[in-house]
């Protein structure tokens, strides 16, 4: 009875939320300093990485491929993400509209050569989305690698 109360609440909850509260916007300046650092520090993690599998590669594969490839969409993701930032703040405030709120904002005219990167900077799912798929595909391969190394060791310990 009570775990049907909480399932029901938790889908009430869930069905009717009052607030994005997943969207964060940052308070002026620190707010955005801290997050463009976190872009940079990101950015510097996985050139480091990508160093150290091109030096010192763990292994071959279609796993390390697909990881490789993986790092480098999200490091261009990131360099994107950090112009599109950078790029906002330089952009006035009447550049934006959001008469349907904060989740619809529209680009004014004239569309000068900082609001086009802008636009097409938006974009940045074209770069994020296959990043997330390269990623879960080199996972997957490392799990059907390792799940292979397991059954092969146990077909030598049973013969």
């Amino acid at each position: 009875m009570i775990l049907l109360l909480l399932l029901q609440s938790f889908i009430f909850l869930l069905l009717s939320p009052s607030a994005a509260l997943a969207v964060q916007t940052h308070g002026p300046p620190e707010g955005l300093y801290v997050h463009m650092m976190a872009h940079i520090f990101f950015s510097a993690a996985i050139v480091f990485l990508l160093y150290l599998l091109h030096k010192r590669p763990l292994g071959v594969g279609p796993a390390w491929k697909h990881m490789k490839i993986s790092l480098i969409l999200w490091l261009l993701w990131n360099m994107d993400t950090f112009v599109v930032h950078y790029i906002t703040g330089g952009l006035p405030s009447e550049a934006f509209t959001t008469s349907n709120g904060f989740l619809h904002t529209v680009l004014t005219p004239p569309l000068d050569i900082k609001r086009i990167i802008y636009y097409l900077g938006k974009f940045d799912h074209v770069l994020c989305v296959p990043a997330i798929w390269f990623l879960a595909l080199s996972l997957k391969n490392f799990r059907d690698e390792a799940r292979q190394r397991l059954s092969s060791k146990k077909a030598e310990g049973s013969v």
